[in-house]
Order: structure tokens, then C-alpha cells, then sequence
């Protein structure tokens, strides 16, 4: 948010005049600098917002020096992405007024601090309502895109899930992965990261692990590329021919050399909602990809019944997906009901604790062992798909590499 909230200073300063066409309300900035920055520009009069003007009005109030102001102003950026980089800033601003609303109610249960916590939903709510001028424009030009390349738009993983998915995974799309414990949701999640940067080294994928650490997952993605079993990245005990130790460190490398992020620390819907606002607007079309592992252990900052809070994280993934046009990976688990079935073929009421999951999500599909008795199996079942398919594709899964292959079954 920090680099977002800069770059509006800096073209702001270049050109104060496109504050006349943009509401800007200096209370949105977190950083103090900026906000000051921001304040002296609303302030003065419109001929008046020379640089050594706005520094004679922040000099008093913050550390900012008058070369911080000609490095700022001197930042190359266009000003194209204002609109929609304010409205990142303000939603922010609205969902950290949130948090504070919330908190204090909590700590004090009064009419005052409803109304304020009234208030901060009505601003948050607001944000969310982007205008629309009903214009085809953009939706044309994606189109013809797709026409005379014949090259579908969206991001390449396994070529059987493509072709489901019409192209790929497209912009907008929040698609659910569902399985029971235990079967490799996240096994495939990190495989399925891996086809995406395989296939195309300029995609950045986030991957926000809340069930295991930043060295587990490291090393599931380093024994997925180096086919170099698990057990030997687990117990450094284990002797490592030469070999094997070149194959860990070109998985090293491939990991070095790919753009992958992987969240170990950020619990909570808002932390994961700023990391991806945050890098999702620096990022190319159609090389940005999120993935959330999973749904029901992140934390969300309020003490409703959970099936209204998993509706609320997933209504504000989809909302994120389509703010930004980037497709939004999220992991769910389902009921223990799909056990206590003679067929073990999961349905799209076994989603845990909301049907909001399904309400939301473009595509939703289902990962399950046809056969428990053969664990090297693995069927991904697609049972919801706004834009594509339905159908099923096979995997082959070694389980001691985290490797799941396409089985061609035809």
C-alpha cells in the first residue's frame, strides 16, 4: 500500500490539476508523509501547487525535505491507473476504519460506537459499489483479442484444464478446489502454481499458505521440480549423493528464477486482500494468479456465525478478482457427509459451512480418490463452470515428489 499510495503523490504532483476531476480526501493515506503531501495539494489553490508551495506547507507538519519532493515528482509514472488507485486507497482506508469500528465496539458497547461502526459499513459498502457506465468497450477488445490471435485469453496451467476452463484461467474467475483431508489440496495447489510458472515465467502467482510454513511449502515446490523425494528435503540427516544435491539446487534455482510469493504469516481476509490489491495492480494482464489455501482457516475480524464469515471471504475474493480482472485460486474443505456415501464422488452441497462458496465462485471443482485402496489416483471433478465445461480429468500422483500428472485417458 505504501508504493501505491506514492505513486498517486507522484503523479498528483506532476499533475495537481487532475485533482479537480478526482474526489481525494487526504484521511485515506496511511503513510503520514504522504498524507501531508496529499493535504498541502487539496489545500492550495489550484495556480498555487508549485512544489516549493506544497513544501512550505508540509515543511512544519513532517521530516519531508524539499529533495524528497523533486525525487518524488521525478518518478516516471503514468497517471492512467489514477481512478482505480484512489479507489484501492480509499477501500483500504474503509477497511481499516472497519477493523477500528469493530474493535472498539467490542471494547465498548455504546450508541456512539454503533453509529460509528454503522458508518464505517456504509463507507466500506460504498467503496465496493463501483460506478458503471454500462460501456462494451473493454469487453469488445478482449474479444477480438481472442478472435484474431485464436489464442484464448488466460492463465496456461495443465492443458486438460484449460481446455475446460475455455482457454485457461481468465480474469475474474474465483475457482474453488474442494477435497476432503488428506487427499492433496494443497499437493495440488502447489502443482497446479507450478504449471502456471512452468508455462509462462512472467506470471506471478501468490500462494497464502495457512496450514503450513514458508520451508514446507518451499520444499514441496523443490521436490516437484527436481523430482527429488520429500523425505530427503524433511530430514537433512539423510545422506545426499552428488547427484541428488545438484537436482535441490536447480529446484533452487527454478524457484529463484520464477516470480512466486508465499504468504506464511497473513491469516486474516484484509491481510490477504492488501497483498493482492497491492500486487495485482503492478502486475500485466493475464500474469497474475492468487491462491488461498484454504478458505476455512482464514480469519476474518468479526464474531458472526462462521457460514456468514466464509461468505463474507468469499464474496470479497470474487469482488477482488473482478476489481482487478485476475483469476483468485481458493481451497476449501468439504463435509464428512461425502464419507459416510457409497459413492465417494463429491457433490457441490459437500462444501463446508456456506453455500456462498458455490454462489461466488465461477468454477468449483472437487478433488477425490476414486479408489481409496489406490492413493496414486486422483480425479479432479469439475461440477460448477460459469464459462466452460463440466467434466472430469484423471491425475497420476507420486506421492513421495508432490507430482500430479495428466493421465490421457482417450
Amino acid at each position: 500500500m505504501k508504493e501505491l499510495e506514492l505513486r498517486v503523490a507522484a503523479v498528483l504532483l506532476n499533475r495537481p490539476e487532475l485533482l479537480e476531476a478526482n474526489y481525494v480526501d487526504p484521511k485515506w493515506f496511511e503513510s503520514f508523509n504522504v498524507r501531508c503531501v496529499i493535504d498541502a495539494l487539496c489545500t492550495l489553490d489550484p495556480n498555487e501547487r508549485s512544489l516549493i508551495n506544497v513544501f512550505n506547507e508540509v515543511q512544519s507538519k513532517s521530516t519531508i525535505k524539499y529533495s524528497d519532493l523533486i525525487k518524488l515528482q521525478g518518478m516516471s509514472i503514468t497517471s492512467a491507473n489514477l481512478s482505480s488507485d484512489l479507489k484501492s486507497i480509499h477501500k483500504a482506508y474503509a477497511e481499516r476504519n472497519l477493523e477500528l469500528g469493530m474493535q472498539a465496539y467490542q471494547n465498548s458497547k455504546t450508541k456512539q460506537e454503533l453509529d460509528n461502526l454503522s458508518n464505517a459499513i456504509t463507507e466500506l459498502t460504498r467503496v465496493d459499489e463501483e460506478e458503471d457506465n454500462g460501456e462494451l468497450d473493454e469487453a469488445i477488445e478482449e474479444l477480438k483479442v481472442r478472435l484474431t490471435t485464436n489464442q484464448p485469453v488466460g492463465v496456461k496451467s495443465y492443458p486438460k484444464l484449460d481446455e475446460l476452463l475455455a482457454g485457461g484461467l481468465y480474469g475474474s474467475m474465483l475457482f474453488t478446489i474442494g477435497a476432503r483431508p488428506s487427499v492433496g489440496k494443497t499437493a495440488y495447489a502447489v502443482n497446479l502454481a507450478y504449471q502456471i510458472l512452468e508455462r509462462d515465467p512472467e506470471v506471478q502467482v501468490d500462494f497464502f499458505t495457512l496450514e503450513m510454513n514458508k520451508r514446507e511449502m518451499l520444499n514441496r515446490f523443490i521436490s516437484r521440480q527436481a523430482k527429488v523425494s520429500s523425505m530427503r528435503l524433511k530430514n537433512p540427516s539423510n545422506e545426499l549423493t552428488l547427484a541428488i544435491t545438484r537436482l535441490i539446487s536447480d529446484g533452487i534455482n527454478w524457484v529463484r528464477n520464477h516470480k512466486l510469493r508465499i504468504y506464511d504469516r497473513i491469516l486474516n481476509l484484509s491481510g490477504i486482500v492488501n497483498v493482492i490489491r497491492k500486487n495485482a495492480a503492478k502486475s500485466k494482464p493475464n500474469k497474475y494468479v492468487a491462491i488461498v489455501d484454504y478458505i476455512g482457516l482464514v480469519k476474518v475480524n468479526s464474531r458472526q456465525d462462521r457460514w456468514i464469515q466464509v461468505g463474507q471471504i468469499t464474496r470479497e475474493l470474487k469482488i477482488l478478482a473482478n476489481e482487478y480482472n485476475i483469476p483468485i485460486v481458493a481451497l476449501a474443505q468439504l463435509n464428512r457427509g461425502v464419507e459416510s456415501r457409497q459413492v465417494k464422488e463429491p457433490m457441490l452441497s459437500d462444501l463446508r459451512e456456506s453455500g456462498s462458496i458455490e454462489q461466488d465462485s465461477n468454477v468449483v471443482a472437487f478433488l477425490y480418490r476414486p479408489d481409496e485402496d489406490d492413493r496414486s489416483v486422483v480425479k479432479l471433478s469439475i461440477k460448477k463452470n460459469r464459462e466452460g465445461q463440466l467434466g472430469d480429468i484423471s491425475y497420476y500422483f507420486e506421492g513421495q515428489y508432490m507430482l500430479f500428472k495428466e493421465v490421457d485417458t482417450e
